[in-house]
């Protein structure tokens, strides 16, 4: 099989899986075509990755075009710590202690701070690996102080790291560290021990001040600091590099190898405890708080519900987005599930997890039978997805293909194989079994027609996902500008906002804004548009009942219910949900027109839903004290007072039989 083709497959198999959901009916429309245009953007990207490195120098290429990225990332994001780059989100604020130990945590381009931290820990970890590698001689003026070139953005990954404050990226870098040191020889061994010293003292010196200033500093101060402990790691690698051979001998001897270890393990810590003090005292709350981990227990039992719903296929693109609120066990905030795998389960199922295991497993077990460097860059980004959503970030996957082909290009370039674009011959028998089940592609691709129909259905797809991704993108400017213009120019507003569900059709906010804008009938038509896009919404449920409920038509009360069950701690919801069912119910009473016994019977009908709301409420209430209740949910007042006003209207009715309703007598209270 052709190497590009083979680059590709598993990306491009996931992306038919989205696109085979669509027939299916999935959670969301709009998050299933996004899916799928992105994992045939990711193909797209590993075949050309493939074809790109390619010769003698692919290894380099592919280590500058990581450097480039992941320096921008880092860089980037200390221009915003010192005043350089407005940035909005890249740094979190909170007064919580146990959420961030200095007040802030860094977030990054990302704007999430474990993600970003994950990533710089990546970062971190290839560049220490590349410096263990290296000999003495790099570092002198005779190597050109390749060493502190190779090295200069090392104490700013770290830097960035520890201003990240993330508990899980940290846990994930020390596994990822220990695997490295295992991977390395044992002159190398000493020689990553001692730069992730250095590298670490570094950042906490760095580190300290900026935390002290809640990621504020004055912009000459910060600017005085970072110069200087860079220009002293540079030092430091060159005193190394300047000990010569015998100093070299004798550190890395048997038996201080252990004590070296121990010491360069220790150095940073006491580099921040020495800079800042008050880091240590607001250290063990941060990482002994065990708020953050309970409610991921939580996620976690709730998600598992939804994988046992549909657990061969899932259901679509964003399921946990779409339905988490109407599964969640406790009143817990979580659109992301924090756990990339069993995000991937909920959209595709044990269909797409095999797959990406076919995928994932020959890269690694091919890695670590070469004891490639960059395996532990690879297991710190896989470990760190188990407990959060790395894996809903683009970038980490492209940052995941770029490492699988870089190790591919070390490992040939290693045995002495320059990686050609050249045609792969059939995979034998030995080959993993993800392999030898596409022998009949590769017995394909040797017909001319197939040579043509491959790479034109390749491109032909494509092709369609930049046109889609140009729809979409054409009908986000569309509804920014019809709400910029909305105040004074409201029909022009509405036609843009047309134009903006014909391009793209999915996007349930058009049709909530569109109804919004229409009379009754017309909203009544978008609103269930938008439901036949995105079922499991709340939002258009919500308002269609109202809208329903305005023309006293019982049919609210289903959507209404459904609204309900959709976001079910949402005090929002029930105070609206009752609302409306209690003047239905007004209405129904004081319906002067329609025959006693229908205006009794729709009376009642109504009024039984209400009630049936009031208890449904009271019983989720009843399941507190909750260990997070993030929503502030229970307790509402008006909940209250509606469920009240409803047992009197419900009481009152039997009344109808004798005594003719007067309409003051049948309204709702205020509230």
């Amino acid at each position: 099989m052709h190497p590009s083709l083979q680059a590709a497959l598993a990306p491009a198999i996931l992306a038919c899986l989205y696109i085979l959901h669509l027939g299916l009916g999935p959670a969301s429309v709009q998050a299933t075509i996004l899916s799928a245009v992105f994992w045939l953007f990711a193909a797209g990207y590993a075949a050309a990755l493939q074809a790109a490195s390619c010769g003698g120098t692919a290894v380099r290429f592919l280590e500058s075009g990581w450097l480039l990225t992941t320096g921008l990332l880092a860089l980037a994001s200390l221009a915003v710590v010192y005043g350089c780059l407005p940035w909005p989100g890249a740094i979190l604020r909170t007064a919580d202690r146990e959420v961030a130990a200095a007040g802030a945590r860094l977030g990054g381009l990302l704007q999430y701070p474990n993600t970003f931290g994950a990533v710089m820990g990546a970062a971190l970890l290839e560049r220490l690996t590349a410096l263990a590698a290296l000999p003495r001689q790099a570092f002198t003026r005779a190597g050109r102080w390749q060493g502190q070139q190779a090295g200069a953005l090392a104490p700013v990954f770290a830097l960035c790291l520890l201003l990240t404050e993330s508990r899980g990226a940290f846990a994930a870098l020390a596994a990822a560290w220990a695997i490295a040191a295992l991977l390395l020889r044992r002159g190398e061994r000493l020689r990553f021990a001692l730069h992730s010293a250095a590298a670490l003292g570094a950042g906490a010196l760095l580190a300290a001040p900026l935390m002290r200033a809640g990621l504020a500093p004055p912009a000459l101060q910060g600017h005085a600091a970072l110069a200087a402990v860079l220009g002293g790691w540079a030092a430091a690698t060159a005193a190394l590099a300047a000990a010569g051979p015998r100093a070299l001998r004798l550190i890395t001897g048997k038996r201080c190898a252990a004590g070296v270890a121990a010491l360069a393990a220790a150095a940073g810590l006491l580099a921040l405890a020495a800079a800042w003090p008050g880091a240590l005292l607001a250290l063990p709350q941060r990482l002994t708080g065990a708020a953050t981990l309970l409610a991921r227990g939580d996620m976690y039992a709730d998600a598992l519900r939804v994988i046992g719903g549909a657990p061969w296929l899932g259901q679509g693109g964003d399921t946990w987005r779409s339905v988490y609120r109407s599964v969640q066990s406790s009143p817990y905030t979580g659109s992301e599930v924090h756990s990339g795998y069993l995000d991937l389960l909920m959209d595709l199922g044990l269909a797409g997890v095999l797959v990406l295991l076919a995928w994932i497993i020959p890269a690694l077990r091919s890695a670590f039978q070469s004891r490639c460097r960059l395996l532990p860059s690879v297991l710190l980004l896989l470990l760190h997805s188990l407990i959060d959503f790395d894996l809903s970030y683009g970038l980490v996957w492209l940052l995941l293909i770029w490492l699988f082909r870089w190790a591919k290009a070390e490992a040939a370039a290693a045995d002495g194989k320059v990686p050609l674009s050249l045609p792969a011959k059939l995979a034998p028998p030995s080959e993993p079994l993800f392999r030898r089940w596409l022998v009949l592609l590769a017995y394909c691709r040797s017909i001319r027609f197939f040579r043509v129909l491959l790479p034109g259905t390749a491109a032909l797809a494509l092709l369609c996902a930049a046109v889609l991704c140009l729809g979409q993108a054409e009908s986000l400017r569309r509804e920014r500008l019809a709400l910029a213009v909305e105040a004074q120019y409201p029909q022009e507003a509405e036609k843009l906002l047309r134009q903006a569900s014909t391009l793209a059709p999915a996007r349930h906010r058009l049709y909530l804004a569109l109804a919004a804008r229409s009379d009754a009938e017309e909203a009544a038509v978008w609103l269930q548009r938008g439901l036949s896009y995105e079922r499991a919404r709340p939002e258009l449920e919500l308002a269609l009942g109202k809208l329903l409920a305005e023309r006293e038509d019982l049919a609210a009360l289903e959507h209404l219910r459904r609204a309900t069950e959709l976001n079910r701690y949402s005090n929002m919801t029930w105070v609206t949900a009752m609302s409306e069912a209690s003047r239905l119910a007004a209405m129904k009473m004081a319906d002067r027109e329609a025959e006693r016994e229908l205006q009794q019977q729709a009376a009642w009908q109504t009024l039984a839903a209400g009630a049936e709301f009031y208890a449904r409420y009271t019983e989720l209430t009843a399941g507190g004290p909750w260990r997070r209740n993030d929503l502030n949910f229970g307790g509402e007042e008006t909940v209250i007072r509606l469920g009240e006003q409803l047992r009197r209207m419900r009481e009152s009715l039997p009344a109808l039989r004798m005594n003719p309703v007067s309409e003051s007598s049948c309204q709702p209270d205020p509230y």
